[in-house]
C-alpha cells in the first residue's frame, strides 16, 4: 500500500514509522527539512520538504496515485485545506486529524473519508482498558464498532463454541483465529484464541453486556 502523510507532527511521524515497519510504501511531506531528513535517514520512508497546502507539492508527491492520504499537520484549518486539495488532486481515501469536535462537520462536507480526534481516541482506549480489559483493540466506524478479543484462561467462553455463546441481534462474531489460522465456528474456544466481532451502534449496550458475560473472568 502506498500512503502519503502530510505533516510530521508527533502523530504523523509515528504513523509513518509504523506503516513503514508494516512494509507499506510511505511518503511524507513537511516544511521542516530537518524533520524530513531525520525521517528519511532512519527508515525507508521517502520525504519531500515542502508545503502540503500547495497543489504542486501534492502533485510531486503523487497523491493521485496513493492508496491513502493522511493530513497530520498542526491545526484543523490547515488539515482541512490540505484535505480539500488532496481530494482535488485525485486522492481516493483521505484521513485527517481533527482536534476540535465542532469542526468535524466541515471535514465531512469536504469529503474526508475518516476523521480522527487524537484526544478522543486516547480517552476511548483508556476507558476500554478500565471497563473491558479483555478488549485488546477496537475500531470505531460510523455505524458500528469492531473489537479484537484474546481468549484467556478463566473466561466463561472457554470450552464453548461460538454458536453456544449465542450472540444477540446486532452483534456478530466475524472470525476466530488460533495460531494464525482461522477456525470453524463449531470448534470450542481455548486460551490464546482471538475473536473479531462487530457490534452495531444501536446494540452498543447489548454488546457490552454480551462481552462482559462471556469474556470477563470468574
Amino acid at each position: 500500500m502506498h500512503v502519503v502523510v502530510a505533516g510530521l507532527s508527533d502523530i504523523g511521524k509515528n504513523l509513518a514509522w509504523l506503516l513503514d515497519k508494516q512494509g507499506h510504501e510511505v511518503l511524507v511531506i513537511d516544511r521542516d527539512p530537518l524533520k524530513c531528513s531525520e525521517m528519511a535517514s532512519g527508515s525507508d520512508v521517502m520525504a519531500i520538504t515542502g508545503d502540503a497546502s500547495q497543489k504542486s507539492v501534492l502533485d510531486e508527491a503523487g497523491v493521485k496515485n496513493a492508496d491513502a492520504f493522511v493530513a497530520a499537520a498542526g491545526d484543523d484549518s490547515e488539515n482541512l485545506m490540505i484535505c480539500m486539495l488532496a481530494k482535488e488532486s485525485g486522492a481516493r481515501t483521505v484521513v485527517s486529524l481533527v482536534d476540535e469536535t465542532e469542526h468535524e462537520e466541515a471535514f465531512k462536507q469536504a469529503g474526508v473519508t475518516f476523521q480522527v480526534n487524537p484526544d478522543m481516541v486516547a480517552a476511548r482506549h483508556i476507558s476500554r482498558m478500565i471497563s473491558q480489559p479483555y478488549v485488546k483493540d477496537f475500531l470505531t466506524c460510523e455505524m458500528s464498532e469492531i473489537f479484537e478479543i484474546e481468549v484467556e484462561k478463566g473466561m466463561r467462553c472457554v470450552g464453548r463454541a461460538v454458536p453456544e455463546i449465542g450472540s444477540p441481534n446486532g452483534i456478530r462474531v466475524l472470525v476466530v483465529q488460533r495460531e494464525g489460522k482461522y477456525l470453524d465456528g463449531d470448534r470450542p474456544l481455548q486460551p490464546g484464541d482471538w475473536l473479531t466481532l462487530i457490534v452495531d451502534r444501536q446494540s452498543a449496550r447489548k454488546g457490552t453486556e454480551f462481552m462482559n458475560r462471556w469474556f470477563s473472568k470468574g
